[in-house]
């Protein structure tokens, strides 16, 4: 009917099912530990990838607008902006600074283009404004994270997407400011 179990094989099934526990949890520090020296050392590269994809994209705008498609040059400029957070390589926060002004001012020639330079664009400066908020969020976080802030950094991420948002809602109407000086000047 019963079997009885010798104490001395449930003492063993009870240390064995602690050391395997152990294990386990040990496995799994190590796998932590391993990919956050992964990140710490190759995380940089990952994110200067991502930011070559966005000045790959300006290239194919600039050459669309030497071939004198303006609206699909402005469409291709709009999706250039690099706004992910980074988290890994400082550097690069200078880089693409100086890529969005450069992105702000082929916007601004193909609306001169498209309205014999009388457009008027009060979303370039905002958005401009956004992205230099953007810039200094970012250098926040690299400060707190050499601080340790566990805190400030969780903060400043949730303001850095917050930022996304409206600096992809002033380049969405910034694009549409500009379509409406070319009709301005279409129809008159």
């Amino acid at each position: 009917m019963f079997s009885i179990i010798p104490p001395t094989t449930l003492l063993l099934l009870v240390v064995s099912a602690l050391l395997c526990v152990a294990a386990v949890g040990a496995a799994v520090y190590l796998l932590v530990l391993l990919f956050s020296a992964f990140m710490s050392a190759f995380g940089g590269v990952f994110e200067d990838m991502l930011f070559r994809r966005h000045t790959a994209r300006c290239a194919q705008g600039d050459a669309l607008l030497k071939k004198g498609d303006l609206s699909g040059a402005m469409q291709t400029f709009a999706r250039s902006f690099f706004l992910n957070p980074v988290r890994r390589n400082s550097e690069l926060l200078s880089d693409i600074a100086n890529f969005h002004t450069g992105l702000l001012s082929r916007l601004l020639t193909i609306a001169d283009d498209l309205g014999h330079g009388r457009a008027r664009l009060p979303t370039l400066a905002r958005t401009d404004r956004l992205l230099a908020e953007r810039l200094e969020l970012q250098l926040d976080y690299f400060r707190s994270q050499k601080r340790d802030d566990h805190a400030r950094l969780y903060d400043l991420e949730r303001q850095l997407r917050e930022n996304q948002t409206r600096v992809r809602s002033a380049i969405t109407q910034l694009i549409t400011e500009i379509r409406s000086s070319e009709e301005k000047v279409l129809y008159h």
